[in-house]
């Protein structure tokens, strides 16, 4: 059986997902070439978790909270950007890019104490990521697997072509359930089904990562290679290019979704083009799922077991990540369907 409907909208299903589901795994936030110099930042907002990344002065990556430590003001607004120090666009207090405190402004506090707080960062090959855990397991040990099923795809050589962001009116589950079937290609990517033989679309399942394989055709844009990885990464592949794919919630309702575009040679304009016709496709039938699932008219459904494995494997491992956050806050109320009886927990796959 299908998550409940609740768990694609519900606040109190949102706040455990931001302390257990969001708050363990490494997060994939941009790209190095954003952070190729220093003073070079990126800033985003992951469930609600305002995450600031930056070159500093020897060049090295750090993370921190977007937060001063002052009043809780944001030290850059999201998005991209440069800058020589990190100050508090509320009341001006100044952080050095390691983090350090610099001056608290008509303040007559020592200007070395009350650091930033810094979170934990790496980068793979050219993508960056951070974990809001205090002490999370080594990068690699973490998405080993899923590094493995990349190693044929050689993007170190391309070169950057180009950001979009996207913003979905859809529950980050949604979103990712899409992606993660090939079932709906025939019926909501005309132009995509006219490209790779959905027919024979294969979804490979292993540990918190899932590989999909449908065969090209001849002159198409698409290498019909897309890998996943949990819980907000997608590397889309392209004969002569690759999209580097990140999604995160917003809120209950509301997903982003960032794209990079990097290619061998000069940008690729039918790359772009097709992968922003089939992510609007993909935002229509996800905004008229979340609809219906608000709607209550839908209970729960079934998953194929040809064509939807890797939708079972995510629902395993969401389901596994709210069981734990529901023990760990007991005897608080669980999401609803969490403690139903009978529920079916289906276990992750290895």
């Amino acid at each position: 059986m299908t998550l409940p409907p609740e768990w694609y909208h519900d606040p109190e299903v949102f706040r455990r997902e931001r302390g257990s589901l969001w708050a363990g795994p490494w997060l994939a936030v941009g790209t190095t070439h954003e952070l190729d110099r220093p003073g070079r930042y990126l800033a985003t907002t992951v469930a609600g978790w305002p995450v600031l990344v930056v070159a500093d002065a020897a060049e090295t990556v750090r993370a921190f909270h977007n937060v001063c430590r002052h009043r809780a003001g944001p030290l850059v607004w999201d998005g991209a950007g440069t800058c020589s120090r990190l100050v508090c666009r509320y009341h001006g207090w100044s952080y050095a890019l390691d983090g350090s405190l610099l001056s608290a402004r008509d303040f007559g506090c020592d200007p070395g104490a009350r650091p930033l707080l810094e979170l934990p960062s790496d980068t793979w090959r050219g993508i960056v990521f951070v974990n809001l855990a205090p002490d999370p397991p080594p990068l690699l040990d973490a998405i080993g697997a899923f590094a493995e099923q990349c190693a044929g795809v050689r993007w170190e050589h391309f070169t950057p072509g180009g950001e979009a962001h996207h913003d979905v009116g859809a529950n980050w589950k949604v979103y990712a359930e899409n992606y993660l079937e090939g079932y709906h290609i025939p019926l909501v990517h005309p132009g995509l089904n006219r490209e790779v033989d959905a027919s024979r679309y294969r979804v490979t399942v292993g540990e918190r990562w899932c590989r999909h394989d449908a065969p090209a055709r001849e002159g198409a844009v698409n290498a019909g290679l897309w890998i996943w990885c949990w819980p907000n990464l997608a590397l889309n592949v392209y004969p002569d290019g690759m999209n580097v794919e990140r999604f995160v919630p917003l809120s209950p309702t509301t997903t982003r979704v960032s794209y990079s575009y990097f290619f061998a040679g000069e940008v690729d304009d039918a790359v772009v083009a097709m992968s922003t016709t089939v992510l609007d496709e993909d935002r229509r039938i996800c905004e008229a799922v979340q609809r219906n699932l608000e709607a209550g008219a839908y209970g729960a459904g079934v998953l194929s077991p040809r064509h939807e494995r890797g939708v079972e494997a995510f629902q395993a491992w969401v389901r596994s990540a709210l069981a734990g956050a529901a023990a760990r806050h007991a005897p608080g109320p669980a999401p609803a369907g969490l403690s139903a009886p009978g529920a079916r927990t289906p276990p992750a796959p290895g």
